[in-house]
């Protein structure tokens, strides 16, 4: 039986993110067996550790962590931010460990497997588990670089947020809640685009870091930047869809927490949410070959 490969998409033919798609689940039925492979051993244990998460913020509202006192201490004035402050904080702070190891593995030997499709190069699992680990540690610095932009972001977002509307206050100028809402409505949408934007480059980036190994970091934060000019409303598209898939298994998953969830349900939406992060991975690689010159 002759070996399946998939060609290099043209860049002319892939002009928009409907072709992105259709592209990228082409490329998944051709090796559907190692695509389901790495959304089960590579990237189950992130959607796990995420509804373990939503699990104990709903079950357990008022968890003993020390994170929870100091966003309620800093968001006091403003309504229920603490509250969702604390959650955020929660969650990260669980799906972390499992976001830098099985995450950027399962994103390496997706990016690895879709290049290898593409190349022709015959596909072994072993091999593929090697040089995922290899890419590993570029990832790494770019994931670093981009975590540190945007908590450089978040800190200036969130400091203007608690700061501005107090000293409004302070001067008698309007109220707390006023002046909250003034600034999030001259502050919110550049503050939305400019962190979609980093997404969505960051996305692009890591591509760069497992198929270029000489970019990685801050550098390959940049060529990304450079490859995607013209092609940013694609860009943010596909992330916006993507972020629609993840947050609808999510809305599923709370849903079935507040109606009773049942054995095998559980296994289900962590297999929906993999598959949705190996789909999204995929079409970030197609559309690296659709930007690449």
């Amino acid at each position: 039986m002759p070996r399946r490969t998939a060609q290099v998409p043209n860049s002319f033919y892939l002009i928009n993110t409907l072709h992105i798609f259709k592209e990228s689940i082409r490329v998944m039925l051709l090796h559907p067996t190692h695509f389901h492979s790495i959304s089960i051993f590579l990237f189950s244990p992130l959607p796990i550790s995420l509804f373990i998460s939503h699990f104990l913020t709903r079950s357990s509202p008022q968890l003993p962590f020390s994170t929870t006192s100091i966003t309620d201490h800093l968001l006091e004035h403003y309504g229920v931010l603490p509250q969702l402050a604390s959650k955020t904080l929660i969650h990260i702070i669980i799906c972390f460990p499992s976001s830098i190891t099985f995450g950027l593995l399962g994103q390496a030997a997706t990016v690895q497997l879709v290049s290898d499709s593409y190349n022709g190069i015959n596909l072994n699992g072993r091999r593929l588990l090697v040089r995922s680990g290899a890419a590993w540690i570029n990832l790494l610095r770019t994931c670093f670089w981009e975590l540190l932009i945007l908590l450089a972001l978040w800190v200036i977002f969130v400091a203007t947020l608690v700061s501005v509307p107090g000293t409004l206050f302070a001067y008698g100028i309007c109220s707390r809640m006023l002046g909250l809402r003034v600034i999030l409505g001259f502050l919110g949408a550049p503050f939305c685009l400019a962190f979609a934007h980093l997404v969505v480059v960051a996305n692009l980036a890591k591509v760069l870091a497992v198929l270029e190994s000489e970019c990685c970091g801050f550098k390959s934060l940049v060529k990304a930047s450079n490859m995607m000019a013209g092609r940013q409303q694609t860009a943010l598209v596909m992330a916006l869809l993507s972020n629609m898939g993840l947050g609808l298994v999510q809305c599923l998953f709370e849903f079935k927490m507040s109606k009773g969830i049942s054995f095998w349900e559980g296994p289900m939406l962590v297999s929906m949410y993999s598959t949705v992060l190996v789909f999204d991975t995929v079409t970030t690689v197609v559309f690296y070959y659709a930007c690449k010159p």
